[in-house]
C-alpha cells in the first residue's frame, strides 16, 4: 500500500518555508541538526531546507522593547527594510528583497502557521495638506512578550505554498505555549523616557520686522526677513519629555496532557508633543491538550487588544503644531498664546475663538497658508484613533499512524480602526471648507478574515537511503472590508462633533467638507496545495510545491484560477566529501518558484456596466462610479486584469566552521514581477482603444541582489562570552516594462504611486519609488541659469531627482556576557539613496531656517557654475556674485505643494549609520520559594547617529503606502529613548 501511494504523492510539490526557534535563540540560521517547523506547522530537519531563511527569537524582541514589535527587528535580519511612520502605535512598512508591486509590497503575516490579515485604516500620504495620521495596524497591537520567535521567508520559494497571499514573502510569528512541569509566573516592566532630537535647524538671530522703522511690529508679516535681532527658541520649550511604560504579566502551567499560557499587558505613552498620548491593553491565551491516548491534539489560541490614541502627529503642514512654531515670525512673543491663553471669547457668537498672532481682530487670517496656534490645534482640532483587534484560532491534529497525521485548523481575525478629526469654528478657513460651525472628519475601517484548512501530513519510510515527506491539503479564506468615510462641514450646532449633528440636506455635490462614503467589499480564495520533499542518504534533497488558487477577484475576467509552483534542491557537501576538520557543515542550495498577487477586491466589477455603480459604494446618496474601466474587446485580451506573477530564482550556500562557532550564509536572488495592475489615462484613440481612464495589465519590476549573514562566537564560556553578527544585503530594482507595447504610450510616461503625493513615480528604466520634482534650469553645458537679480530659474515640468531606497544595508549586532552581566548593542547602516525635505523647503522660504540666517551673515548665497539666463542684460556671462538670500530662497523654497519652488535644492543623501539600540543587564539568582530570578536592564534606542546628512530621519515615512517613502512632509522628529526594565520569574 505504501509503495503505491508514493508515486502519486511525488507529483505534488514541497513546502519550503521558514522554521521556528526556541525562545533562547538569537538571530541566526537554524542549527543544522534541529527539527524545525516549516509552513503550515509541518516539522522538518533544517538541513533539508532548500531556501534561505532567517529568524529571531523572542528574547531578541524584548531585550529592548518598542511598542511595535517589528521596530525591534531593524538591522537584525538581512535584506528586510523597515520604515516607521509617525508616533507610537503607528504601522510599520516592511519590504523584503525590494519593492515588487505597485499595489502592495507588504509580506503575508502568519500566526502559528495560519495566515492573518494585517488590517489597517486609511493610510496617510506625503501631501502637505493631509488631515489624518497613520492609524496603526494589527501587528502594532501584539505584545512582544507573547512571541516565541519570528521567521522571515524572504524568497518566493519559501512562501510559494501560501499562493497569492505569499507573493511578497511571509513573516511567521510563533506565540508562546505553556510548558510541562511546575507552574510559573513572569512579570516584566519597562519605563523609558523620550526626547526629540535631530530637529530642523532654525534661526533666532533675525527678526520678522525692523524695530528701527516706525510702525513695524512683530506679526505684521509671516516672513522672518527683517532686521538682525534676538528671538526666543520656543520649539524646545514646547516639546516635552515623553514617557513609555510597558507592563506584561504571564502565567503558564502544564502537564503531559495539557499546557496553558495566559498573559495580560499594557502600554502607556505620553508623547513628546503636548496633549498626545497612546494607551493599549493586550490579552493572550493559548491551550494545548492531548486526548485519545495522545493521538488527538487540540491547540486553541486567542489574542486581543484595545488601543486609544490622541493627537498622533499627522503628515503635512495643516494640522501640525510644530510647523506653527517653525514658521513663527521671529520677534512674536509666543508666551502670550500659551496653553492657558490660546482662546478668546467671541461676544458675537458666544463661542471660543482662536487667539493667535495671525488672526486679525475681525477673525480673518493674515497669511497664506494660514498657521494656527499649536495649542488650538491640539485642543480644538484634535484627532483620536481607536483600534480594536481580536484573533482566535483552533487546530485539531490526529495521528493516524506513526508516519501519517491529519489536521483541521481555522482562525477568525477581526479589527476595526476609528479615526476622527474635530475642527472647531474659528479655525483656519481653508480647514473649515466653508463651514461656519465646524467640520468633522471620520474614517472607520473594519476588516475581518475567516480561514480554514485541512491537511494530510506524512513521512513514510521508504528505505534507509531514501526519505519522503509530503503535505496535501486545501483551504478557504474569506476577507471582508467595510469602509465609512465622513467629511461634513455643515454642523447644525457649533462645535458638536456627533453624527446626528451633521446636516446632509444642503444643496452641494460631494467634495471637501461634504462626504459620506460607504464601501463593503468581500473576497474569497479557495485553494488546493501539496508539497513533497525527497532526500537521499541525508546528503541530497529535492523539494517541490504546487498550489492552485480560485480567487473571487478574478470573476468576470478570462481567468478563474491560477497555479503556483516551486522546486528546490540542495547538497550537503560536508556529507559527500571529506573536508578539513575546521569545516563542520557545508550546504549549497538552489530553487525556482512562481507566486502571485491577486487583484483588489471588487475591481473586476468595473468590467460590467451594470455593476459599475456598486464597485465602490455611495457618497452622501450619490452613486460612486469607478474612475477607470478595463480595456475590453478584440485585440485587447492581453490588457485584461490577471494576478501579478513573481518568478524568482535563488542560489546560496551555508557553511559552519570551528566547532560551529563561525556561521556564514549568503544568497543571490533574481525576481521578476509582471502583470502589474496600472491605472492610466489614454488621451487619444490608440489602435481602437477609445480615450479614457483604464486599468491596464502590464508592468514588470525586477529585483536582483544578495543577502548574507555572518555569526561568530568569539568567546563562549560562562564567565565571558562574546557573539558578533553581521547582516549585509544589497538590492537593485529596475522597471523593465511599464505600459504594454500594444499601446502607443510614450516611453517617458510617468505613473504615480499611491500615497506619494505625486512626488514618487514609476518610469520605464527607472526604479521603484523614484522621486520627481522641479529642477534648476540649466543651459546645454549644465550651468544653472539665473535672472538679472541672480536668483535661479526653475524648469517648467518635474524631472527625476533620485531614489530613496538604500543600495546597501548593514547590521552589526554584538552580545556579551560577563558572568551575570549582559551587554548588547546594535549598529545599523543604510547606504545610498536620495530623499527630499518639504520641511526645509518651507522653512527657507519663510526665513526661519538656520541656512537662511547663515546666508545673510555671509552676505548672500553663492551659486556654483551659474550663468545669466537668455533675455537678461548679461546673458551667457558667468554669474559669480552673491545672491540676495531672500531672493534666492523665494525662488527655491515654497509651502504650496507639488511642482512649486525648486525641489532639487532640497535633495539630501539618505545614508545613515546609527546606534540603533543598546542594553546593559544584570541577573540576580534568587532561588527563593516564590521567585527564581530577576533581571534589571538599562536600555536605549535610537541613541545617536554616527553619520546623517539629511535634516530628518530618512527611515521615517508618512504612511504605509507604496509611494510614501523618501519625502519629509513635516513629520515627527526623531526621538531618543533611555530607560530601565525589569523581568522577574516566579
Amino acid at each position: 500500500m505504501r509503495k503505491a501511494v508514493i508515486p502519486v504523492l511525488f507529483v505534488f510539490s514541497l513546502s519550503a518555508n521558514a522554521q521556528e526557534k526556541k525562545v533562547t535563540d538569537t538571530t541566526k540560521t537554524t542549527d543544522i541538526q534541529e527539527v524545525v517547523v516549516t509552513s503550515l506547522g509541518v516539522k522538518r530537519q533544517s538541513r533539508s531546507l532548500t531556501y534561505s531563511s532567517q529568524q529571531i527569537g523572542g528574547d531578541e524582541l524584548t531585550e529592548v522593547k518598542t511598542p511595535n514589535l517589528l521596530n525591534s527587528i531593524n538591522g537584525k535580519v538581512s535584506n528586510v527594510q523597515i520604515n516607521r511612520t509617525n508616533g507610537v502605535g503607528s504601522s510599520v512598512r516592511v519590504i523584503m528583497r525590494g519593492n515588487k508591486s505597485v499595489s502592495n509590497s507588504q509580506p503575508l503575516y502568519v500566526i502559528d502557521g495560519i495566515p492573518i490579515i494585517n488590517g489597517t485604516g486609511k493610510s496617510a500620504d506625503i501631501g502637505q495638506y493631509s488631515n489624518m495620521p497613520d492609524p496603526g495596524d494589527v501587528l502594532s497591537s501584539i505584545n512582544p512578550d507573547d512571541i516565541e520567535s519570528i521567521n522571515f521567508l524572504k524568497g518566493a520559494s519559501a512562501s510559494a505554498l501560501y499562493g497569492s497571499a505569499g507573493g511578497n514573502g511571509a513573516i511567521l510569528i510563533t506565540t508562546k505555549k505553556g510548558k510541562m512541569g511546575k507552574s510559573s509566573i513572569t512579570y516584566s516592566t519597562s519605563l523609558t523616557v523620550e526626547r526629540a532630537y535631530s530637529l530642523p535647524k532654525l534661526q533666532h538671530s533675525y527678526l520678522s520686522y525692523d524695530p528701527s522703522v516706525p510702525d513695524q511690529q512683530p506679526g505684521q508679516s509671516i516672513y522672518s526677513w527683517g532686521a538682525k535681532g534676538v528671538s526666543k527658541d520656543y520649539l524646545k520649550d514646547f516639546l516635552q519629555t515623553g514617557t513609555t511604560w510597558v507592563n506584561s504579566l504571564s502565567f503558564q502551567s502544564g502537564n503531559e496532557k495539557s499546557t496553558n499560557y495566559f498573559s495580560i499587558g499594557n502600554t502607556t505613552n505620553k508623547g513628546v508633543v503636548p496633549m498626545s498620548y497612546f494607551d493599549q491593553y493586550n490579552i493572550s491565551f493559548r491551550n494545548s491538550s492531548k486526548f485519545l491516548d495522545d493521538k488527538l491534539t487540540l491547540d486553541a489560541n486567542f489574542i486581543g487588544s484595545l488601543q486609544e490614541s490622541k493627537n498622533r502627529q499627522t503628515p503635512g503642514a495643516s494640522f501640525s503644531p510644530l510647523t506653527s512654531l517653525y514658521w513663527l515670525p521671529r520677534g512674536v512673543n509666543f508666551d502670550q498664546y500659551g496653553p492657558d491663553n490660546y482662546t478668546i471669547w467671541d461676544k458675537t457668537r458666544y463661542l471660543p475663538a482662536q487667539n493667535w498672532w495671525e488672526v486679525n481682530p475681525n477673525g480673518s487670517f493674515k497669511g497664506n497658508p494660514a498657521t494656527q496656534n499649536p495649542y488650538w490645534i491640539l485642543n480644538r482640532n484634535p484627532v483620536t484613533v481607536s483600534n480594536k483587534n481580536a484573533y482566535g484560532a483552533l487546530s485539531l491534529s490526529y495521528q493516524i499512524n506513526p508516519w501519517l497525521s491529519a489536521r483541521v485548523r481555522g482562525n477568525y481575525s477581526w479589527n476595526t480602526s476609528d479615526s476622527q478629526r474635530d475642527i472647531a469654528a474659528f479655525s483656519a478657513p481653508s480647514l473649515l471648507a466653508d463651514g461656519a460651525n465646524g467640520r468633522m472628519l471620520k474614517n472607520i475601517y473594519e476588516n475581518s478574515s475567516t480561514y480554514g484548512d485541512v491537511l494530510l501530513i506524512g513521512s513514510p519510510k521508504i528505505n534507509d537511503a531514501l526519505s519522503l515527506d509530503f503535505t496535501v491539503g486545501g483551504s478557504i479564506n474569506t476577507t471582508r472590508n467595510k469602509i465609512t468615510q465622513i467629511d461634513n462641514a455643515y454642523l447644525a450646532v457649533p462645535n458638536l462633533f456627533a453624527a446626528n449633528n451633521l446636516q446632509w440636506n444642503v444643496n452641494r455635490s460631494p467634495g471637501d467638507g461634504y462626504h459620506n462614503i460607504y464601501t463593503n467589499m468581500k473576497k474569497q480564495v479557495q485553494s488546493v496545495f501539496a508539497s513533497v520533499s525527497l532526500g537521499y542518504k541525508n546528503m541530497f534533497y529535492v523539494d517541490m510545491t504546487f498550489r492552485n488558487d480560485w480567487d473571487s477577484t478574478l470573476a468576470l475576467t478570462d481567468q478563474k484560477g491560477v497555479d503556483y509552483e516551486s522546486i528546490g534542491a540542495n547538497a550537503i557537501l560536508s556529507s559527500i566529501f571529506k573536508l578539513p576538520e575546521t569545516i563542520n557543515f557545508w550546504k549549497v542550495r538552489g530553487s525556482y518558484a512562481t507566486v502571485g498577487l491577486g487583484l483588489p477586491a471588487n475591481i473586476s466589477n468595473a468590467m460590467v456596466e451594470y455593476s459599475k455603480g456598486y464597485t465602490y459604494g455611495v457618497d452622501a446618496g450619490t452613486i460612486v462610479y469607478p474612475k477607470s474601466s478595463f480595456a475590453t474587446g478584440a485585440g485587447f485580451e492581453a490588457l485584461l486584469p490577471r494576478p501579478e506573477l513573481n518568478k524568482t530564482f535563488e542560489a546560496g550556500t551555508e557553511i559552519r566552521m570551528l566547532n560551529n562557532r563561525l556561521s556564514f550564509d549568503i544568497t543571490y536572488y533574481n525576481s521578476n514581477t509582471s502583470n502589474q495592475l496600472l491605472e492610466t489615462s489614454i488621451s487619444s484613440n490608440l489602435g481602437g482603444l477609445a480615450p479614457g481612464s483604464y486599468y491596464i495589465n502590464a508592468g514588470k519590476i525586477r529585483n536582483t541582489g544578495f543577502e548574507s549573514s555572518l555569526s561568530y562566537k568569539i568567546f563562549n564560556s560562562e564567565k565571558f562570552g562574546w557573539t558578533t553578527m553581521v547582516n549585509a544585503s544589497a538590492n537593485k530594482n529596475k522597471i523593465v516594462e511599464l505600459f504594454p507595447s500594444s499601446l502607443s504610450i510614450k516611453e517617458d510616461q510617468l505613473f504615480s504611486l499611491t500615497g506619494g503625493g505625486d512626488y514618487t513615480r514609476l518610469k520605464l528604466g527607472g526604479s521603484f519609488g523614484d522621486i520627481y520634482g522641479i529642477k534648476f534650469k540649466r543651459d546645454d553645458q549644465g550651468r544653472i541659469l539665473v535672472n538679472e537679480k541672480g536668483a535661479p530659474l526653475a524648469e517648467g515640468t518635474p524631472a527625476y531627482l533620485g531614489n530613496p531606497n538604500p543600495k546597501f544595508i548593514l547590521g552589526f549586532n554584538n552580545t556579551f556576557n560577563i558572568g551575570k552581566v549582559g551587554v548588547s548593542f546594535l549598529i545599523d547602516g543604510k547606504f545610498g539613496g536620495k530623499v527630499l525635505s518639504l520641511t526645509e523647503k518651507a522653512n527657507d522660504l519663510y526665513g526661519v531656517s538656520k541656512a537662511s540666517a547663515d546666508a545673510r551673515d555671509a552676505g548672500g548665497v553663492s551659486i556654483p557654475n551659474a550663468v545669466y539666463a537668455p533675455g537678461t542684460p548679461n546673458a551667457g556671462q558667468a554669474y559669480t556674485g552673491l545672491t540676495n538670500p531672500q531672493e534666492y530662497y523665494k525662488a527655491v523654497g515654497t509651502s504650496e505643494g507639488y511642482a512649486k519652488g525648486i525641489d532639487e535644492a532640497y535633495m539630501y543623501s539618505a545614508t545613515t549609520i546609527r546606534l540603533r539600540q543598546a542594553s546593559v543587564s544584570y541577573t540576580f539568582d534568587i532561588n527563593s520559594k516564590y521567585m527564581k530570578n530577576a533581571t534589571v536592564s538599562l536600555v536605549g534606542t535610537n541613541l545617536f547617529f554616527f553619520y546623517k546628512k539629511a535634516p530628518f530621519d530618512p527611515e521615517q515615512v508618512s504612511g504605509n503606502t507604496p509611494g510614501g517613502v523618501g519625502v519629509d512632509s513635516f513629520g515627527l522628529p526623531v526621538t531618543r529613548s533611555i530607560g530601565l526594565s525589569l523581568k522577574a520569574n516566579f
